[in-house]
């Protein structure tokens, strides 16, 4: 308080303001802490709900008390309430630190990010078979949204399914992408969000946060946190500057790394709540460098006022490295996630992971590990609130983090499934995550940019999984040590051999204290509770991996660990069925009297081997192995049994190894021997017969060399361990030499096999088109996916594909791959050639590699079954109506579009309509009708124009219109040099036409590896349009199911270049596939040329599209005149012909209700019938005459009763005076109306709302004949 005191000595009325502001938070916050540090050591074991909410009212006090005094203080200083960033980004004032400097919040800016870190295979439908999303309802309501403002809860994605706790003032299109991302329903497929079955999500805006959180957290087992302070640099949009954050005359920020009472705050919830995990975005400070040094920048001075500071001098932290993760994002107890770009195909190696260019890297001033883990955070597509089915592509560690936060309730969900509701705790959460996450970076362990590594939801599925089941190969548990007796714990393990030996610990620790002094990269240990883990097996003892803060850069080594709470030893070298010794202790006396821990573990559960030694040292003797990288002799003197498994070589799948075993003898005897070699394929403890993997001949007594060679089995499990055992055996007897037991003479060797993945091995792992129920098609193109299994590059990959049907074969393709594919990558190739598919015919596609120095060939191959469809036959009708129409009918089904022309030849149809008519009537009178249809639209080759050239474009689009729902099957395209492009079909909404921005709904997508075409590849933009580029049709397989106008937009992944005309001055646009598809134009715009689109031609040459549906051949429908309907009277009886529908007249005026076949004639005058048939056509028939004499005039009135409005209908056949007439019951004239004096039909509304209710006579005279009906009035 002293320093406090001092300031107030000497401050300004500002500072006096300062000064109290300062007092009353540290007031509450040392009340606060004193509530929550009173809590009992079972907080860690037991959610101590009344400790929180007793927390969470005095920190709402806090927070109002701090949002009055901010206001206050804003107007003061003239500080603005909110700033604008780069990209709309937006940050709010939030805090005044200790130096009077004001502080804001900002936002830190699907199924691709759910690919990355293998979320998607815990799905339905996911190869885990564990069909997880979110839904069950003991996750419900578990999950929370703390962000900018409020997510769109009317979203499409989110309907119903989002309650919102507090009262935001506004809709944020950031808080919408990170709910989308955690829970989107998949209403847009590439939008998904992790846990999209999720019932409920809470969602609050970042303003009370720790109040709120500190209420919510009994509730919660995750909450999402995508915000975090303005620190380091910012720039100011709206004032078009650079701001530098740091306190005045710093020249770094204190914020970064700092352990602030926010950090505090969120570590003491987390251990009074001991099942809530708090995510949190690492920030993006690695992208706010500020200007250039010697331009304009501001910062703030000694008053607190942002000013313009001149030139920026060398020296100031662009913050561009190492120590750039602010505040909050430090605390112990959350998972802090980092952003890398994504993984669409998932991961199979450390390169995989490329890190963000934004993504903020620790570490904490007191050198813990930040960030925790990583996930995609670039270019992720979700939905935004600017309408209800509006989606963006952002990048962020916001992106990233919900990916994470939705995948790990998963994981909760998954557990409670198994486990009778119960959940784990977040330290277990946690420790989960980062127990099995990806190994990222250039170093095995971790490090301060990727923390532990990609997160892997599907690892972490199977430690669950493996937990419960009941060789338990890998665990997890959740333990207590105290101050007294229970001050370690030891567990022995089994290694398996499946993979490394890894153990994790890590818990909930203490909430550390906030150091108020020397703030800047103070080194103070955060740390309360320090455990430890150690691994032995007697000689060697392994601990947890380290990193050195002082060199941040520097890989991981291995060391005591007295800065982190979670510590992880990771055994590479295991021997398989060795006992291993883990302890967790800790050092000092523990705060609070005890800590809760969790321990997870891998690579446990395996068997003992069994013992396999001579009841004799004497005898024969094991002088020399060579195997591998085993080149071992053994040493001096005689014995039964060796184990020199600490030495061992690597084997890869089907690989053929030598070896050579040298033996001797102890006594000089010279019997003869036999040598079996065994190896433990399957790392399942035991030697099946089928991993005898050598054996000798009857070798002869004395120093003799064997020599042969192991050809490794084609199942082994890359990253797994087995033993290798060599028995050397006197005995003639081959079958007497077993790999377990005693035997008379000779000697037992065990070693240590790693099985590596093959080098060389290559395969076919799907047909991708044509597959399923297909078309018939003159000429048909295989599509294939091509995965390198091996660890090497490889080149010229050849591979074939057969096709067969009824026992023959019908078509060979070959083709060697242009590229090369990379280790563990695949690539989808398209074959140049085709063949002819037969409708109803069924086909088997079988496709292999022909790489020559395969290591493996159980793998090459696959088979698909494709059934083409029977035949589609065209029928139909077509029925001329009178003189000038025809009306066309054809039959479809459920799908089909059906196309008419006027001839034979003709190539746009004048209807896509099954039910519709034509005034063009042919002389033949002949209409051809052809259901569905394919084709081709857009030039040929790029020879079509005469210019052009190759570039790396993104967010570059093509608009087309498809008048019916389409499939875009492949298209030429000309690639410059080779990557990935992205082609997205979507509906592009607030199109910037100067700016060219845009947002855009996803309607679907592909991803293609494009391998150059152009013979001399150039990376970059290249002018020309060489003639010796053919191009290459590539497969796209995109749907349009909806007809309208769309666009087609390309993403590439930053390498791959594409070829597209320009300077065309024939203004070629639309291309057009007649009554199916146009290509109307591109994104080229210009604010003064409207028409700057007709200069180019984006991407897609000789485009193949096709209907939903089969096609068919045109038939031919001749239509037949419509015969009229004909009348006839049977005494008054009207009777029509046969129609659908039918309308009678008198005197040519329509019988209202008159409308079935039949009618009687009770007027004189003249009768006709207007008949419709089945096809519509609607004709009169002859006239017939009847007189009636007085006969009658069809009157009816309706509504009756009524109110006193009515309608009366009726007709004369005669002229003469009508009148209308209305009595009440005593006969008195109550209303009197003068209609006319013609033949025909009447219709008259009367109104006579003034009338009692009761019975009343209607009367209408015509000429002296009088016809009445009884009215009834109701009130």
């Amino acid at each position: 308080m002293q320093r406090y005191k001092k300031d107030k000595a000497t401050a300004s009325p500002v500072g006096s303001y300062l000064l109290s502001m300062n007092i009353s938070r540290f007031l509450l916050v040392s009340l606060l802490l004193s509530l929550l540090a009173i809590s009992q050591a079972s907080a860690q074991l037991k959610t101590n709900a009344d400790v929180l909410e007793r927390a969470s009212q005095l920190t709402a006090q806090k927070e109002t008390a701090r949002y009055n005094q901010l206001q206050t203080l804003a107007r003061q200083k003239g500080w603005p309430i909110s700033l604008r960033g780069k990209k709309g980004r937006i940050a709010i004032l939030r805090e005044v630190n200790a130096q009077g400097i004001p502080i804001y919040f900002t936002t830190l800016d699907n199924v691709i990010s759910a690919a990355t870190i293998r979320t998607n295979l815990l799905w339905p439908g996911g190869s885990t078979g564990l069909a997880l999303n979110g839904s069950s309802s003991t996750v419900k309501g578990k999950i929370a949204i703390w962000d900018e403002a409020k997510p769109l809860p009317t979203h499409v994605e989110l309907t119903g399914r989002v309650t919102q706790k507090d009262n935001p003032g506004s809709v944020s299109d950031h808080s919408t992408h990170v709910a989308g991302t955690m829970i989107a329903a998949g209403v847009n497929p590439l939008a998904k969000g992790m846990a999209y079955g999720q019932q409920q999500l809470l969602a609050y805006d970042w303003n009370n946060d720790n109040s709120e959180m500190l209420a919510a957290a009994p509730q919660l087992l995750v909450s999402n946190h995508s915000y975090g302070v303005v620190a380091g640099w910012n720039y100011n949009s709206g004032n078009n500057h650079w701001e530098f954050y740091g306190d005045p005359g710093d020249t770094a920020d204190y914020k970064f790394g700092y352990y602030d009472e926010d950090s505090q705050m969120w570590d003491s919830i987390a251990y009074n709540a001991p099942n809530y995990l708090i995510l949190k975005a690492a920030g993006n400070n690695r992208g706010e460098t500020g200007p250039a040094v010697g331009q304009p920048y501001y910062r703030y001075d000694n008053n607190g006022n942002m000013v313009y500071a001149g030139l920026r001098p060398t020296g100031i932290s662009s913050n561009d490295a190492y120590d750039d993760i602010a505040t909050s994002a430090g605390a112990k107890n959350i998972l802090t996630v980092g952003a890398v770009n994504p993984i669409p195909g998932g991961y199979s190696s450390p390169s995989d992971v490329v890190m963000s260019d934004f993504s903020s890297w620790g570490p904490t001033d007191d050198g813990r590990i930040k960030p925790d883990v990583v996930a995609n955070g670039v270019n992720v597509l979700s939905c935004i609130g600017t309408s209800n089915t509006a989606y963006d592509t952002y990048s962020g560690t916001s992106m990233a983090t919900p990916s994470v936060t939705g995948s790990l309730l998963l994981l909760q969900e998954y557990y409670a499934k198994l486990h009778s509701g119960s959940f784990m705790r977040s330290a277990t959460l946690k420790g989960l995550a980062i127990h099995t996450a990806d190994e990222a970076g250039i170093a095995d362990g971790p490090d301060y940019s990727y923390g532990w590594g990609l997160v892997d939801v599907q690892k972490a599925a199977g430690v669950i999984t493996s937990d419960t089941s009941k060789k338990r190969d890998q665990a997890i548990y959740e333990n207590t040590l105290t101050n007294s007796t229970a001050d370690s714990y030891t567990l022995d393990v089994v290694a398996s051999g499946n993979g490394p030996l890894i153990a994790t610990i890590s818990w909930t620790d203490p909430p550390g204290a906030v150091s108020t002094t020397n703030l800047l990269n103070n080194p103070a240990k955060k740390l309360i509770n320090d455990l430890d883990i150690r691994i032995t097996d007697g000689t060697t003892t392994w601990y947890p991996y380290v990193l050195d803060p002082s060199h941040p850069w520097n890989g991981a080594t291995t060391g005591d660990d007295a800065t982190n709470n979670v510590e992880k030893i990771v055994i590479k070298n295991v021997i398989p069925g060795h006992t291993y010794t883990i302890k967790v202790s800790h050092k000092g006396t523990l705060a609070r009297g005890s800590q809760a821990y969790s321990l997870l573990l891998s690579g446990i559960g395996g068997s003992s081997y069994c013992t396999s030694a001579p009841t004799s040292s004497t005898g024969t003797r094991i002088d020399k192995v060579s195997f591998g990288d085993i080149q071992n002799t053994t040493a001096a003197g005689c014995t039964t049994y060796r184990d020199y498994t600490n030495l061992g070589t690597g084997i890869q799948p089907g690989q053929q190894i030598p070896i050579s075993v040298t033996l001797s003898s102890c006594d000089a005897s010279t019997n003869a021997r036999v040598i079996k070699v065994f190896i433990d394929y399957n790392h399942d403890g035991i030697f099946s017969n089928n991993e005898l993997a050598a054996v000798s001949d009857v070798l002869g007594g004395g120093a003799t060399t064997w020599s042969g060679a192991i050809t490794a089995s084609a199942d082994l499990t890359p990253g797994s361990y087995g033993i290798m055992r060599i028995v050397a055996q006197e005995t003639t007897d081959t079958a007497a030499v077993k790999s377990c037991g005693s035997y008379t003479a000779g000697e037992t060797e065990d070693y240590t096999v790693r099985f590596l993945a093959p080098v060389n091995n290559t395969g076919v792992t799907a047909i991708v088109a044509p597959i399923g129920a297909v078309c018939s098609a003159d000429f048909q193109l295989v599509t294939v996916t091509i995965k390198n299994f091996g660890s090497a590059n490889q080149s010229q990959v050849g591979v074939t594909t057969v096709i067969s049907t009824d026992g023959n074969t019908v078509a060979t393709l070959n083709a060697v791959y242009p590229q090369t594919i990379p280790a563990s990558g695949s690539v989808t190739y398209t074959y140049q050639s085709g063949f002819t598919m037969i409708a109803g015919k069924t086909y088997t596609i079988t496709s292999y590699t022909t790489l020559t120095t395969d290591q493996l060939h159980n793998d090459d191959t696959t088979t698909a079954t494709v059934s083409v469809n029977a035949a589609v036959t065209a029928t139909g009708q077509a029925e001329i109506c009178g003189a000038d129409k025809t009306y066309l009918k054809a039959t479809t089904g459920a799908g089909d579009i059906a196309f008419w022309y006027d001839n034979a030849t003709a190539t746009t149809p004048f209807t896509t309509s099954a039910d519709t008519s034509t005034t063009d009537i042919p002389s033949n009178k002949t209409y051809y009708l052809q259901l569905n249809g394919s084709g081709k639209v857009g030039p040929t080759t790029k020879e079509a124009y005469a210019s052009g050239g190759y570039n790396v474009f993104s967010g570059n689009f093509v608009n087309f219109t498809n008048d019916v729902p389409v499939t875009i099957e492949n298209a030429r395209l000309y690639i410059g040099y080779p990557g990935k492009i992205t082609f997205i079909v979507a509906d592009i909404t607030n199109l910037d036409t100067t700016s060219g921005s845009y947002s855009y709904t996803a309607i679907s997508s592909t991803t293609i590896d494009a391998y150059a075409t152009n013979p001399n590849p150039q990376a970059g933009s290249i002018t020309g349009n060489p003639s010796s580029d053919t191009g290459a049709v590539f497969h796209l397989g995109l749907s349009v199911p909806t007809a309208g106008k769309h666009s087609l937009i390309i993403s590439s992944d930053g390498n791959a270049s594409i070829f597209r005309n320009n300077g065309i001055t024939s203004q070629p646009y639309p291309f057009t596939l007649p009554g199916i598809f146009s290509i109307t134009g591109n994104s080229a715009l210009s604010t003064t040329n409207s028409s700057l689109y007709q200069q180019y031609y984006y991407f897609f040459y000789d485009m193949q599209v096709r209907t939903a549906n089969c096609p068919s051949a045109r038939t031919a429908i001749t239509a037949s005149a419509a015969p009229a309907p004909v009348i006839s009277i049977n005494g008054n009886i009207l009777t029509s012909t046969q129609a659908a529908t039918y309308q009678w007249y008198i005197n040519d005026s329509l019988m209202k209700g008159h409308t079935s076949q039949t009618d009687t004639a009770n007027v004189t005058g003249v009768y006709t019938v207007v008949a419709t048939d089945a096809f519509g056509c609607s004709q009169t028939s002859n006239a017939i005459s009847y007189n009636a004499g007085k006969g009658a005039i069809y009157l009816s009135s309706h509504p009756n009763p009524s109110k006193g409005s009515f309608e009366v209908n009726f007709i004369t056949g005669k002229a003469g005076n009508v009148d209308l007439f209305l009595y009440n019951v005593l006969g008195q004239e109550v209303y009197h109306q003068y209609l006319g004096n013609t033949a025909g039909v009447y219709s008259y509304q009367v109104n006579v709302p003034g009338l009692a209710a009761g019975i009343y006579l209607l009367k209408i005279q015509v000429g002296k004949d009088a016809y009445t009906d009884k009215i009834l009035i109701a009130r």
